[in-house]
């Protein structure tokens, strides 16, 4: 086929591989104080049951508030994980992760609501430098509005999920991101650990 034949059919057939390859990003609407989702053409694709819904995002996901908690759907509106709440809400994106929670136990997922890093953990918090910390047999304590986490061990992981500092300290504080340094205790013994 003639070189020039050929680009010129590549190029009416881009805007159409492009359209095609667009996720559908549905609106969600309100009915008789139910939230469900309609198309851009206004087709109740997925009707009228959530407490609450946010439109899709450019992922071709949305998120939604349901009896037990928020909930990451498809246009099929399958439930692809359970967020975890924090300001009424879904969880916020840190660095490109948000936490979600499965049988009690908190892992980290991306915009497109693919897991990326595994529930293992009892409590995580966001992504910060590159790092979260995490803690196995923590518990959250309600004052109210707010909770805050007490007990168990603490440790550190990376954005793929690598455990960098082993979950076996007391307390970790003083996170400083330059030197790429944190402070560990553990029992009596305090220590300075390099992050990698």
């Amino acid at each position: 086929m003639d070189r020039k034949i050929y680009l010129l059919v590549i190029l009416l057939f881009l805007p159409l591989l492009v359209f095609c390859s667009k996720k559908l990003q549905l609106t969600a609407f309100e009915e008789n104080g139910v939230y469900g989702y309609k198309d851009q053409n206004g087709k109740v694709l997925i009707s009228p049951q959530y407490a609450l819904a946010y439109d899709f995002n450019e992922n071709g996901v949305g998120f939604s508030f349901r009896k037990d908690g928020w909930v990451c759907i498809d246009s099929q509106n399958k439930v692809l994980l359970n967020t975890f709440t924090y300001d009424n809400g879904p969880d916020y994106f840190s660095e490109g992760l948000a936490r979600f929670v499965e049988n009690s136990k908190f892992g980290f997922f991306d915009a497109s609501c693919n897991k990326v890093i595994s529930a293992n953990y009892d409590f995580a918090f966001p992504i910060q430098e590159g790092f979260s910390l995490v803690c196995n047999s923590c518990e959250s304590e309600s004052d109210g509005e707010h909770s805050s986490i007490h007990g168990g061990k603490y440790g550190m992981i990376d954005k793929t999920g690598k455990i960098v500092i082993p979950i076996e300290y007391d307390l970790i504080s003083e996170v400083d991101p330059k030197s790429k340094t944190v402070r560990a205790s553990k029992g009596n013994v305090k220590s300075e650990i390099r992050l990698p």
